[in-house]
């Protein structure tokens, strides 16, 4: 990753102390070396850290200029020879083997349509000067954040979003829908937009473009909507799904050696496996390291025999972080406040202490198992589908292998999902209590102002981002998770997190290969009565050890005793720091003051509350933050004035 900021059509755009003020706010994603170009209508600058600058990341390039092409790039590209193919048969070989290079290249070849070409974790600006047009794009699953604005006539785009809005002057201009709904937990459309009026997300598999004032933005990537309707069979598939990890895995490698951030689940471990038996099979001398945390035995995070077996099936040595050296909430009040927005992610330190175990083994790429939730395994909901088919006997044996869940549980994934969501709204007002209008809908929390949450309306912005008209409730429910803005808007969040540790981290299972086969593949292959991701573990066949491949009773690493432990710690001294000073959010109209005094003294009690109350604080922290910076910018500008000014 890199920072950026880019201004097109407007009196700002060729002032240099624009885009030197804007790399000053870009220090987290870059710092090290910095580059601004200008032109009378254009400027780009591009900050990166020095590692980023080696032949395997971005190359010896930050502003790239390729004859009538200016280009800021942030990305990482992989299966580079099947583009590299493409561009020699479309007559435009790149100059160079660098990011920018290849993009150039694709521009000239397809125009706008290159986004159709392009495997890799991606964020980029191209000022065409010949046509006086900007292109942007963001790939698919959001790993490298985007933002632009309008500023005049013009368009200013960058990766951070306080940059933008300090531009603009909007930083105190806030978007109290966007920040409401952090502070009541509503996250499913998190990324959605950004804290601050007229500062606008680009989202994931977006693009867009701007020429002579028309500025416009399109999806570029559809996930498909229904599973092939003649798949070919389970075994053909699992070979094919193999291969694929295969060549995702080898195509993200980084500089020697890599690190795979492996637990004791089926995803990370896959992609251990299929990096294993790929480099075996090749003969590269690569290192593929497994880091893994180890919880306390009876943790329910305490997987260390699974992980265990998995490396000594491929003789690999394990290095080990203990679970109980890992801060979670650590200068909560003061990340907050450094943080361009709220704090995305309750685990961002937890990752962090798996970069800086990545950066011990002397790499600087980790892999890790993101997507396999999204992708080989659904909820549930499968009974809601058996049902509306009329497939009784399908629901009952499903319904007899989850009974132990409770008929709650079962009532909430098999009738919920067919019951239309006004018939919820309508049983809410009459009962006068709170009623989920949809199966995945997060409740808000208690101490959210009911009327803020009507005037805002919180709910149905949250239930906007779950996707339905698929083949099925289960298919819909997997392209929910996979796209919601939440996901990129947390990738995009824990990416920027790592560069702080050196690191850059790879989502193998989110390969654009794998995610469309695994998407065209039946509802049956990710659960079955008591079975879950059928197909990732039989393509894991022979690389995986048989006991590890096995069904489990229940599910295993779970993080919930380590969150509980690391907040029981933590939580008296942060609630005293939200409570003994005044607040924000109960000033902007968002938070009711008692209610959430009254929740605070529960904490330790009830475990949905301490969840909650993260949310609200990384909100109130983040806005102590934004105030104490505009407080200090107007105390130097003030003593500037003062200098200045005749004796």
């Amino acid at each position: 990753m890199s920072g950026f900021f880019c201004s097109f059509g407007s009196d700002r755009t060729s002032r240099e102390e624009v885009h030197r003020s804007a790399l000053a706010g870009l220090q987290t994603l870059g710092g090290d070396e910095e580059q601004v170009w200008l032109q009378a209508d254009a400027g780009l600058a591009v900050s990166r850290k020095s590692w980023q600058l080696s032949a395997e990341f971005s190359g010896p390039v930050l502003v790239h200029e390729e004859g009538e092409l200016a280009l800021a790039v942030d990305a990482s590209f992989y299966a580079i020879d099947g583009l590299l193919r493409s561009l020699k048969a479309a007559n435009e070989p790149p100059a160079g083997n660098t990011p920018s290079h290849l993009i150039a290249a694709a521009y000239r070849a397809w125009g706008h349509d290159l986004v159709q070409h392009l495997n890799g974790d991606y964020a980029f600006v191209i000022w065409d000067r010949t046509r006086r047009r900007v292109f942007a794009a963001r790939d698919p699953m959001g790993s490298r954040p985007m933002f632009w604005t309008r500023v005049g006539s013009g368009v200013a785009l960058s990766s951070s979003s306080r940059v933008l809005a300090e531009l603009t002057g909007s930083v105190d201009r806030l978007n109290l829908e966007s920040i409401g709904a952090l502070c009541a937990g509503l996250t499913w459309s998190a990324g959605l937009d950004t804290p601050f009026l007229g500062v606008e997300v680009l989202a994931p598999g977006h693009r867009l473009s701007w020429e002579a004032g028309d500025l416009q933005t399109e999806r570029f990537w559809w996930p498909r909507s229904a599973p092939d309707p003649q798949p070919i069979p389970h075994q053909e598939a699992a070979e094919e799904l193999r291969h694929l990890l295969e060549c995702a895995v080898a195509d993200r490698l980084g500089p020697e050696p890599t690190t795979v951030w492996m637990s004791g689940g089926w995803d990370s471990t896959a992609v251990f496996a299929a990096g294993m038996n790929c480099l075996r099979k090749n003969g590269r001398p690569h290192r593929l390291v497994p880091v893994s945390i180890a919880y306390p035995e009876g943790d329910p995070g305490y997987e260390d025999p699974l992980i265990r077996m998995v490396a000594d099936h491929w003789d690999s040595e394990i290095d080990w972080l203990p679970s109980e050296k890992i801060p979670l909430l650590d200068r909560l009040e003061a990340r907050a406040a450094e943080s361009d927005e709220p704090p995305a992610h309750l685990y961002e330190l937890w990752n962090r202490a798996l970069g800086k175990r990545t950066r011990a083994c002397g790499a600087r790429v980790a892999l890790d198992g993101n997507g396999g939730d999204q992708l080989f395994a659904i909820s549930d909901v499968v009974l809601a589908d058996y049902l509306r088919r009329r497939r009784f006997g399908s629901f009952l044996g499903h319904a007899k292998a989850r009974r132990a869940f409770g008929r709650r549980h079962l009532l909430t994934f098999s009738a919920m999902p067919l019951v239309p969501s006004w018939a919820f709204r309508a049983a809410e007002r009459v009962s006068g209590r709170f009623l989920p209008w949809h199966y995945l809908e997060r409740r808000p929390a208690p101490w959210i102002r009911s009327e803020f949450i009507r005037r805002q309306r919180l709910r149905e912005r949250d239930l906007a981002s779950l996707q339905s008209g698929g083949s099925s409730r289960a298919h819909d429910e997997g392209l929910t998770l996979l796209t919601m803005p939440v996901v990129g808007w947390n990738m995009a969040y824990m990416r920027g997190a790592m560069l702080r540790e050196g690191v850059e981290v790879r989502s193998p299972l989110l390969d654009p290969r794998v995610v469309e086969f695994a998407l065209s593949r039946p509802v049956t292959e990710r659960t079955h009565e008591h079975e879950t991701k059928i197909l990732l573990r039989s393509a894991m066949k022979g690389l995986l050890p048989p006991a590890f491949l096995a069904p489990r009773p229940f599910r295993t690493g779970i993080t919930v005793g380590y969150s509980k432990r690391r907040m029981a710690e933590m939580y008296p001294m942060l609630l005293r720091g939200l409570l003994k000073q005044r607040l924000r959010i109960v000033e902007l109209g968002i938070v009711d003051r008692s209610r959430l005094e009254e929740a605070a003294e529960r904490w330790e009690a009830d475990n949905w509350v301490r969840v909650n109350l993260f949310n609200t604080m990384r909100v109130e922290f983040w806005l102590r933050g934004l105030e104490s910076r505009r407080d200090a910018s107007a105390v130097s500008a003030k003593a500037t004035l003062v200098a200045a000014s005749p004796a």
